[in-house]
């Protein structure tokens, strides 16, 4: 070999050699020490680690304290890790439990008994627990052990005075870490090897390799379909649905900020997402400007325009020839079929989508000019595009599908092929490993491995039954795949036929394997959804234009084929066509045909779609009817047009009578205007539930029974219960008899006919085979409306929620369908009194949220899980009633949910709230979290190790 190439293989094999050396190079974790007692005051304080076990706990305290204690009551607490005999909404028996009886001290974790033996005034005790487990020691001599550890959410005492009791507290922060210097060092090696081997590699190939034009002449003028992408991609910014994750990820970049790395934040224990993190990095600066949803979704909208020319001015070329609108043409309308659902918002599938093209085009040119540098080039965007997301796997694809090629290539230069390859490959992992340990990448897969989801191969079929059922599977995402297999069926067979006029069947034949490859990748992602699919939007959109460009040449020869596609296009369309649109959550109010397929006049579309379009073909078979058929690639053009008319026209026009209210179009307007918080500029607040009360007519009226009993005759565990804690609403109740009970006529104030008042509440709790209705008056008791009151029927309370219109009366009747089935309470109507939330809670005050609505709460900050703790905030914003249960993993253990600690340390109280303009939605709840112990102040301390 030349020195040239002997230099260039050397800086590839150094890159490869410090990339490595980088995941393996140590980091600096900052680790926090909590202290407790700080001073001679022993009371009680939370402490809310997060994970909830610490990474260390040292007790230390003299036996003369103990006996002291022992000697004051049967049974005393000299140490308690967790909350006991508290009125809080979760209980744990998983904390370390320190306990005396006269002179026998008892140890326990859990439910693991660790010792329990007398001891003497001179001695000392001591307790150690880490990742091997606990020990008691007395004067040093191992007294017990057991393999588990404690829970840590506060720590208690029945010690009058510290005396001789030191707890410290270190708590898990392996994931709080940063590059050390000599990682960093090994990162700008890494970075300046690769970069001066791609350079001295281009200059040696320049020589050598046949120049070819990459982009054409002209390509930046701008072209009508750059325009409709441009404007379609704005609008959508604007008033489109997000999607499922955007509020799981906005608040991982909000809590970023705490901890230093972007962890999972609502699962998962904050595990970080690395290795398929480094694109969240770009979103950071954004959201430190706002949290406003038009603006997050500015990076997507600038990829999709990058993403659009790079596929009509690079790679319609590579595949089509000739005259391309029919191309261009289909190749907009499909592209922006995919990114409106798919692509505009904080998941990863846009960034495959470019990332996969990008590799593609890369490798096509390394297989026509026999050049290396595009194949390293290549090589390092396909590990990065791997490091976004495990469907990232696809962006291998492009290597595959064109395999022989790549052999030769490599083969004709492999002294220097092999470390530039490598070279470039383990550049990737820069992105990777950047502010993580390798121990703590890999723990943090395998605390994802062992929570889940997690499926394996065989378990892909969920996701193809989750695209055809209705409520997952909606017309769109269901139009651009089924359009996507139909395009892949079609040229897969025009291929084998050689009947592909108008394409280069070779580059046409790599991206058909490369559109196959991905299905067979997803089947190894750990998550089975179905908006994994929009990582293949880029390939889609180039083999949807490339049939159609195809039979606009002339592919089909004959009036019977042309026909045939037009019945695959009709029937795909129809499948596509009969189930609702469906967007994510409250995105689908007012939204028409969110909740049935599109039709009108009582008659389904996609019954006219597949009748028409089966007319069509048969007209097309004979005599001038062949003409309306000659180029039948133009329905499956029309087919995505109309799906993106659909899609945009539906979600625009669901705008108009909510001008007034919430709508995500109509919070994000405001927002362009600044000073915006999302939904919450229309939310109100109810703070005392009491104020809003209604008055009987006749206030010493009681219900009238027919073998009921008013306030008795309630199981044992429902007679207390009183809806959301007050107890100045009286209940009426049933329970041990079939019949009915009937509340006394309530009086409805004025203001309850306004469109602008809160709504009518009734609270309701049943169980079993009950009902109620609520009857809704005149001033002289002529009732004018009933309405069913739905119950919960699982014996919770609820806030059944009505507008009265005009009516002066309202009443309430329950009936116990069946004898001794069931119990039904009822608690006083009200019309609230409500305040602005903002007003109640100030912007500025963290809070609690739920995955499904942060994306909602832009101005709301999550509470935070820096320094090993939970930040004890003091509400809770949940998403509404109709879809709460979803988001319940922050607050479940076994999900590794951030709230724990603290629903373990409060219990909650509902603060209702209210829509302004739509008074029966209620698309965010609130809780207030009251804390029977509060987290004081306590000896902290800081410091940074290197982890082993």
């Amino acid at each position: 070999m030349t020195f040239h190439r002997w230099v260039i293989a050397g800086l590839g094999t150094l890159s490869a050699l410090t990339a490595v050396l980088f995941v393996l190079a140590p980091v600096e974790q900052d680790v926090t020490t909590y202290e407790w007692p700080s001073g001679p005051d022993t009371s009680s304080t939370a402490l809310p680690l997060f994970p909830y076990e610490p990474d260390r706990m040292d007790v230390e305290f003299g036996c003369a304290d103990v006996v002291a204690l022992g000697e004051n009551s049967t049974v005393s607490t000299v140490l308690s890790t967790t909350t006991d005999n508290l009125d809080v909404d979760q209980h744990t028996s998983a904390g370390l439990t320190l306990k005396v009886s006269h002179d026998t001290l008892s140890a326990q974790v859990g439910d693991h008994s660790v010792m329990s033996r007398p001891v003497g005034a001179d001695c000392v005790a001591s307790v150690h627990s880490d990742s091997g487990g606990t020990t008691v020691n007395i004067d040093g001599v191992v007294a017990g052990h057991t393999q588990a550890r404690p829970v840590v959410n506060s720590l208690h005492t029945d010690l009058a005075s510290a005396g001789s009791l030191r707890v410290t507290v270190v708590p898990d922060t392996r994931y709080e870490t940063s590059p050390s210097a000599v990682k960093l060092a090994l990162g700008a090696v890494t970075v300046a090897g690769l970069l001066a081997m791609l350079m001295l590699l281009s200059r040696w190939e320049a020589a050598r390799v046949r120049h070819v034009r990459l982009l054409p002449v002209g390509w930046w003028r701008p072209r009508l379909a750059d325009a409709v992408v441009a404007l379609v991609l704005a609008a959508w910014a604007v008033i489109g649905s997000p999607t499922v994750d955007d509020g799981y990820i906005i608040a991982m970049l909000k809590a970023a900020d705490d901890t230093g790395f972007v962890g999972n934040y609502f699962r998962w224990f904050n595990a970080p997402e690395a290795p398929f993190s480094w694109f969240y990095e770009l979103y950071r600066p954004f959201v430190e400007v706002s949290g406003d949803a038009w603006w997050m979704r500015v990076p997507s909208v600038l990829l999709g325009l990058a993403l659009w020319l790079l596929i009509d001015r690079l790679l319609l070329r590579r595949l089509a020839t000739g005259p391309r609108a029919a191309a261009r043409w289909t190749a907009c309308v499909v592209f922006l079929a995919w990114y409106v659902q798919f692509g505009i918002g904080l998941r990863p599938e846009p960034w495959v989508m470019f990332g996969t093209l990008v590799v593609f085009a890369l490798v096509e040119r390394a297989v026509a000019t026999l050049a290396l540098t595009p194949l390293a080039a290549g090589v390092l965007a396909a590990g990065a595009t791997v490091a976004v997301t495990p469907t990232g796997l696809v962006a291998l694809a492009p290597f595959v599908a064109a395999l022989p090629g790549v052999i030769r290539l490599v083969r004709a230069h492999w002294p220097v092929s092999l470390p530039v390859l490598l070279g470039s490959g383990a550049g990737a992992l820069l992105l990777m490993f950047f502010d993580q340990s390798l121990s703590a990448v890999l723990h943090s897969t395998e605390v994802r491995t062992a929570i889940g989801p997690s499926f394996g191969v065989l378990d892909e079929g969920e996701r193809y039954q989750d695209v055809f059922d209705p409520l997952q599977g909606g017309l769109n995402r269901r139009m651009p795949l089924l359009l996507l297999w139909l395009s892949t069926a079609a040229l897969a067979v025009l291929l084998l036929t050689r009947r592909v006029r108008g394409l280069a069947a070779a580059p046409t034949r790599r991206l058909l394997i490369v559109g196959a490859l991905f299905f067979l990748a997803l089947a190894f992602t750990p998550t089975k959804y179905t908006h994994h699919f929009g990582a293949v939007g880029g390939v889609a959109t180039i083999l949807a234009a490339a049939l159609v460009h195809t039979v606009a040449s002339g592919a089909l020869r004959r009036a019977w084929q042309r026909s045939l596609l037009v019945v695959a296009i009709a029937v795909t369309a129809a499948v596509a066509l009969a189930v609702p649109v469906r967007w994510w959550y409250i995105a689908n109010l007012n939204v028409k045909w969110s909740t049935v397929p599109p039709g009108f006049l009582g008659i389904d579309l996609a019954d006219v779609v597949l009748v028409g379009g089966v007319s069509l073909a048969l007209v097309g078979l004979v005599g001038v009817g062949r003409s309306l058929v000659r180029s039948p690639g133009v329905f499956l053009t029309l087919a995505a047009a109309g799906t993106v008319l659909l899609e945009v026209g539906t979600m625009a026009y669901a705008m108009v009578p909510r001008w007034d209210t919430y709508t995500m179009g109509r919070s994000n307007i405001a927002a362009l205007g600044g000073g915006s918080c999302g939904v919450e500029d229309w939310l109100d607040v109810e703070p005392d539930l009491a104020a809003g009360l209604l008055r009987p007519v006749n206030a010493g009226e009681r219900a009238r029974l027919s073998g009921f009993t008013v306030n008795g005759g309630f199981p044992e565990d429902v007679a207390p219960v009183r809806p959301y804690g007050t107890e100045v609403a009286p209940v009426w109740g049933s329970g041990g008899g079939a019949g009915s009970v009937t509340t006394g006529w309530y009086s409805l104030p004025e203001r309850a006919a306004s469109a602008d008042a809160p709504p009518l509440v009734v609270p309701v709790g049943g169980q079993g085979l009950v009902s109620a209705k609520v009857q809704f008056a005149d001033a002289d008791g002529q009732v004018e409306r009933e309405l069913s009151l739905r119950l919960d029927r699982e014996g919770e309370w609820r806030d059944a929620r009505f507008a009265p219109g005009h009516a002066r009366l309202v009443r309430v009747l329950a009936t116990d369908e069946r004898d001794g089935e069931g119990w039904i309470a009822v608690g006083a109507p009200r019309l609230p009194e409500v305040v602005p939330l903002s007003d109640y809670i100030p912007i500025t005050e963290p809070v609690a949220v739920d995955w499904i609505d942060a994306f909602l709460l832009p101005c709301r900050q999550p509470a935070a899980l820096a320094d090993g703790i939970v930040e004890p905030v003091r509400y809770r914003f949940a998403s509404g009633p109709s879809i709460r249960r979803l988001g319940s993993m922050s607050f479940v253990a076994g999900a590794g949910g951030p709230y724990v600690p603290l629903l373990q340390l409060a219990a909650q109280t509902p603060v209702p709230t209210y829509l302004r303009g739509d008074k029966l939605v209620e698309p965010i709840s609130v809780f207030r979290l009251d804390y029977p112990v509060p987290m004081r102040d306590s000896l902290v301390t800081g410091s940074r190790r290197t982890p082993e």
